[in-house]
């Protein structure tokens, strides 16, 4: 009894699919999103020094501002400019709130300062 109690909690193991080796909500974006959201994420970091939670955290938020993104530009595709630019703006914003709130003083510091440098590189 024993033995056939072991041999299914082996098979059982063996052929269960890895769940947790997805990142949360990994299966609702694509892979080119995927990809877009890592480069986004890698980028940053390199400028303001996430730990590890806040990596994951700061790549689900480009997962879902990009996800947002796509699916405003969908819902206003025949839209004015100004309401697709005032909508646009406010997902902007909800961004810059919510990765506001997962960083450290010192590091929203760097970001602000990366993004006026950003900017400013930008428009010359």
């Amino acid at each position: 009894m024993k033995n056939l109690f072991l041999a299914t909690c082996i098979a059982a193991g063996v052929s269960a699919t890895p769940v947790a080796a997805a990142g949360p909500g990994d299966g609702a974006y694509s892979s080119a999103m995927m990809t877009r959201a890592t480069t986004l994420t890698r980028a940053l970091a390199l400028h303001v020094h996430f730990n590890e939670a806040q990596y994951l955290a700061v790549k689900q938020l480009h997962l879902n501002m990009l996800s947002e993104r796509r699916d405003l530009e969908i819902l206003l595709n025949g839209a004015s400019a100004e309401e697709r630019d005032t909508r646009l703006a406010e997902a902007q914003q909800r961004y810059e709130t919510e990765l506001s709130n997962l960083l450290q003083p010192q590091q929203l510091v760097a970001y602000q300062s990366l993004r006026t440098n950003f900017t400013a590189h930008r428009l010359k």
